[in-house]
């Protein structure tokens, strides 16, 4: 059989390529952060480019997300991230709310894929420039999200006003995170206002939502481990009795607090959980030539809030 020159090189230079690839990313915690982030927008786009052709006979439908959210999970679970969300039961009512949660990273979006067939239906509110990013806008759209310009509060106030209504009418749940923008801080960031505007004109309870920290993402230090995130789902909070818009800031302001109450016994809870599972390595005891006790630590990982990453 007659073979085309060159060819043996070229599938060797493969190999060994692919073989380096891999040596940097189970070496490099700086390469490895790169590629999975590359993977999880690669992967969001094109799940986002799957589910157009099936969503684009019922434009704007909330539905529409249920074709995409089998392999949305799937990409959760390749990049090492596990959730854990207690109190599901308060989503599963087939009510209209407004939902609110913390923002901390572009992986929240896996939050709301975790909850979704929970919630069945609801729809998103996001910044306008998300919508001209191709192929991702376009299947927000399409599965109805609500698209506001963030240097506008009052046009978008309005816009979220009108389709308010007609979530109201069909039952379906508003997300919104108040904070605006992603926040690391040891705090949650003040709320904006807009989401308790809505609440309040038309009566919804708020729901909210709070993830814990990434403990095992580090974006100064370029490190993107394994691990689990935390979410608690609090009780609703009743809005029939208060006032428009005189109760707007005081709602604002106490569902703040509960929510960073929650943020802080979570990431309390995350980082004892973390130095406990780090525990038996650090007390881990070996005997030198000399005879004497030494301790020995796990050399291969890179230790971040008291967890050994590889």
């Amino acid at each position: 059989m007659l073979s085309l020159p060159g060819s043996e090189s070229v599938w060797i230079s493969a190999v060994i390529g692919v073989l380096l690839l891999g040596i940097f990313y189970y070496k490099s915690p700086k390469f490895r952060y790169n590629v999975k982030f590359a993977i999880y927008i690669f992967q969001m786009s094109s799940v986002a480019a799957f589910m157009i052709p099936f969503s684009i006979f019922r434009p704007k439908d909330v539905r529409n997300i249920h074709f995409g959210i089998p392999l949305m999970k799937l990409l959760g679970r390749f990049l090492g991230i596990r959730w854990e969300i207690s109190g599901k039961e308060i989503l599963k009512k087939d009510f209209p709310c407004v939902v609110i949660s913390n923002h901390q990273s572009m992986l929240d979006a896996m939050a709301i894929v975790e909850l979704w067939p929970t919630m069945y239906k609801c729809a998103c509110i996001a910044k306008k420039e998300i919508l001209y990013v191709f192929p991702f806008g376009l299947m927000c759209w399409l599965c109805g999200t609500i698209f506001i310009d963030r240097k506008n509060p009052g046009q978008s106030q309005m816009k979220m006003s009108t389709s308010a209504e007609q979530i109201i009418a069909n039952k379906t749940k508003i997300w919104i995170f108040p904070e605006g923008t992603r926040s690391k801080q040891e705090n949650l960031k003040p709320f904006k206002k807009g989401a308790f505007h809505i609440a309040l004109m038309h009566k919804l309870p708020i729901v909210p939502i709070v993830i814990s920290p990434y403990q095992f993402i580090d974006d100064e230090k370029k490190i993107f481990g394994t691990g689990t995130v935390k979410a608690k789902i609090l009780d609703p909070i009743d809005t029939s009795n208060l006032v428009y818009p005189d109760d707007v800031s005081n709602l604002a302001e106490r569902c703040h607090e509960l929510m960073n109450l929650e943020f802080q016994r979570l990431k309390e809870e995350m980082q004892t959980l973390a130095s406990s599972k780090a525990l038996p390595a650090l007390n881990t005891r070996s005997k030198g030539a000399n005879g004497h006790t030494n301790s020995m630590g796990d050399d291969n990982g890179i230790a971040f809030d008291g967890k050994s990453i590889s």
